[in-house]
C-alpha cells in the first residue's frame, strides 16, 4: 500500500510555495519522495525556504524560481529555464490575498464598488494563473503520457460567506474570490477532459484554515475565527497539515482512477 502513495521518481511544481499552505505542501511532497520546483514572487522567502528544505531533505532535488505570475510571459520563461526537467505533478496553489483583489477592503472589494482592475486581479490570480501553468506544463505531461494536476480551490467556491461572520470587524471576503474559486473548480473539470486520459486533474477545497504562524496581508480576526468555529462540525479551525494527506493522495498513483473531482476538507462547514 505504501508504494501506491509514493512520489519517488516524480518532480513537482508548486506555486505559492512561500505562502502558509506552500511550505507544508512542499514538505509533504518531499516526504513522499518527490523532487520539487518551488515558485513564488517573494524572492527572499522562497530562497530561504529552499535553503531550509535542502538541509532537511539532502537526498532530494529542491530548486526554486521567483517570479510574478501577473507577468504573463513568466510561465513560458520558467519552462525554458527548466527544460531539462520532466515534470509529473503541478500544484496550482498561488492566490493574491491582498487589497489588490479586494481582501479586507470593503470599499474596493464589495460588489457595489468593485473596479474593473480589482475584478481583473481577482480573476487573474484566482483562475488565469492556474490556466496558464496548465497550458505550459499540462500539455507537456500529456505528450509524455502521464501527470497529475491539483488545483487549490476553496469552500467559498461552493458556498457564499455569511456576511454576519464579519460584522463589527475590518475583515472582508470579496465576492470576486468566491467567483474565481468557483471558476477554478469548473476549470478543473474542463481541463481534466482536455488533458485526459494521460493527465489527471483534481482539486482540493480547504475550509477555514487561518494563518496564525506569521504576519500576512490578510491577518485573521479572533472574533471572526470564533464565529467560524461555531459553524464547523468538528469544532476547530483547520491547519495546512489537514490538507497534505489529500495532496499526496491526488499526486500519487493511489488516485490513479480519479480525475475531475474535488475533495472538500472543511471540518464539515459546508454540509449544514
Amino acid at each position: 500500500m505504501t508504494d501506491h502513495f509514493s512520489l519517488k521518481g516524480k518532480m513537482a511544481i508548486l506555486t505559492g510555495a512561500a505562502g502558509f499552505f506552500g511550505k507544508y505542501f512542499a514538505r509533504a511532497l518531499l516526504e513522499g519522495g518527490a523532487d520539487v520546483l518551488l515558485i513564488d514572487h517573494k524572492k527572499d522567502k522562497i530562497s530561504e525556504l529552499t535553503d531550509i528544505l535542502r538541509k532537511e531533505f539532502p537526498y532530494s532535488l529542491v530548486i526554486c524560481s521567483a517570479f510574478d505570475q501577473y507577468n504573463q510571459n513568466e510561465a513560458l520563461l520558467l519552462r525554458q529555464r527548466n527544460n531539462h526537467y520532466d515534470f509529473h505533478i503541478l500544484i496550482n496553489n498561488a492566490f493574491d490575498f491582498s487589497e489588490r483583489t479586494g481582501f479586507n477592503n470593503r470599499e474596493l472589494g464589495c460588489l457595489e464598488n468593485s473596479t474593473f482592475e480589482q475584478f481583473q486581479s481577482c480573476m487573474q490570480s484566482g483562475i488565469y494563473w492556474a490556466w496558464q501553468m496548465t497550458q505550459v506544463f499540462g500539455f507537456e505531461m500529456k505528450k509524455r503520457g502521464a501527470g497529475s494536476i491539483i488545483n487549490i480551490c476553496s469552500m467559498y467556491g461552493l458556498v457564499v460567506p455569511d456576511p454576519r461572520l464579519y460584522d463589527g470587524t475590518d475583515v472582508f471576503n470579496p465576492p470576486g474570490y468566491s467567483v474565481a474559486k468557483a471558476a477554478l473548480l469548473q476549470f478543473t473539470r474542463r481541463s481534466a477532459v482536455d488533458l485526459g486520459p494521460e493527465v489527471r486533474v483534481n482539486a482540493i477545497s480547504p475550509g477555514a484554515i487561518p494563518n496564525l504562524e506569521s504576519t500576512t496581508n490578510n491577518p485573521p480576526n479572533p472574533l471572526v475565527l470564533n464565529r467560524l468555529k461555531e459553524k464547523i462540525i468538528l469544532q476547530r479551525m483547520g491547519h495546512p497539515t489537514d490538507l497534505t494527506g489529500a495532496l499526496v493522495f491526488l499526486a500519487s498513483d493511489a488516485s490513479k482512477y480519479m480525475t475531475g473531482q474535488n475533495i472538500v476538507i472543511d471540518g464539515g462547514f459546508t454540509i449544514t
